[in-house]
């Protein structure tokens, strides 16, 4: 398909009528041929385009078809009616493409159909090929040929190359479109997949952020407020359900010393090595977060007592039994289960830190589970 760059300013100043009663769409067709060197007059009826054809000379006539008064049809099978304008090629510029306006064009003998919408590049290449090629004037005495269409019969008497032209510009106008929706729909699925990528960006970015609002920046656990969150939902269904539920709080042992010795980057290392413990230590079904400073959170579902003493104690000997660079490290543990003297999650936290002090204050590096305090 021709360019409009290519085409432009072969016009070299022939006449030409644009027949338009929308003031925009007239703008538009009037633009796009001035640039191409067209001489252009404007009507905006039937009527009057009759009576500038009459005062003088043009060299074709573009026509919209849905006019007040006399429409695009009348007018144009006025024109090749006429003595001294049949032989002005008319193009007629509709929106409809129906059999019945296909139809209706040969009968008034219409050179050529353009549907709306057109490319700029597709009118002034056919406006060329008109005015290089104009119709021979119509044969008076050609035999009608008959159409049928919705079981009605019709004569058409335009001559052969207009039926030709007619048939031939109404299939050129539906590829123009054809391929105009094929580029849309492609740009469709560019668009569609730039925004697929964005939405994945930002779900991505989001689950970013979630964990940057979950997570401990230093030990990667869980931090504290999404424990107590994890707690309170765990507590009520172990109450509702009539579950177990065992919670462990430990505590790295001598840790303020140890980082006056050694310094807070030193200290920092081994509470992220603390953390790997207890991350491995635990089941997918635990829930291990960062306390606070040293301390350490460690909610077991469907844990009883002594399965959580278990664990505790095999992640303490882990713990004990690393190999340590600085100097060895050791953590003191508190675990509490509930049971039906428990109210409050508050209250199980309460539990395992009374045990957690207890082993602190008993030589630390030990196991002590909130029953113990009890019963003793």
């Amino acid at each position: 398909m021709p360019d409009d760059t290519q085409i432009i300013r072969r016009g070299h100043g022939t006449p030409v009528l644009i027949v338009e009663d929308v003031g925009t769409e007239a703008f538009t067709l009037r633009k796009v041929l001035e640039r191409a060197d067209y001489e252009v007059t404007l009507a905006t009826s039937g009527q009057e385009a009759l009576r500038l054809l009459a005062m003088r000379e043009f060299k074709l006539v573009i026509t919209d078809i849905d006019m007040p008064g006399m429409d695009g049809y009348a007018m144009c099978l006025a024109i090749k009616e006429s003595l001294r304008t049949r032989t002005i090629p008319v193009i007629l510029l509709t929106t409809l493409s129906s059999p019945a306006n296909i139809l209706q064009g040969l009968k008034c003998k219409a050179d050529y159909y353009l549907t709306k919408p057109y490319t700029p590049s597709l009118l002034l290449a056919r406006v060329q090929t008109l005015l290089e090629r104009p119709p021979t004037p119509p044969d008076a005495d050609a035999e009608p040929i008959p159409v049928v269409l919705e079981g009605h019969e019709h004569a058409v008497t335009a001559g052969r190359r207009q039926l030709v032209n007619i048939i031939l510009s109404t299939y050129e106008c539906a590829v123009q479109q054809n391929r105009e929706l094929i580029a849309t729909q492609a740009e469709l699925n560019h668009r569609n997949e730039q925004l697929r990528v964005q939405q994945d960006q930002l779900r991505i970015a989001n689950e970013q952020l979630q964990a940057l609002a979950t997570t401990d920046g230093l030990t990667g656990l869980k931090n504290h407020r999404t424990f107590k969150e994890r707690l309170a939902d765990e507590f009520h269904r172990a109450s509702r359900y009539h579950l177990p539920l065992s919670f462990i709080l430990l505590d790295v042992d001598h840790f303020k010393k140890f980082n006056d010795a050694h310094g807070h980057p030193a200290g920092d290392e081994v509470l992220k090595r603390v953390a790997k413990h207890l991350t491995e230590s635990t089941r997918s079904t635990d829930f291990v977060a960062r306390y606070g400073g040293e301390e350490f959170a460690m909610l077991l579902p469907f844990t009883h007592q002594q399965a959580a003493l278990a664990l505790a104690e095999r992640t303490r000997a882990a713990i004990q039994g690393a190999t340590w660079e600085l100097r060895a490290v050791t953590a003191s543990f508190g675990v509490a289960t509930l049971n039906a003297d428990t109210p409050t999650a508050a209250a199980l936290i309460k539990l395992a830190d009374d045990a957690l002090y207890h082993s602190k204050e008993n030589g630390r590096n030990r196991v002590t589970h909130a029953s113990e305090l009890t019963n003793a």
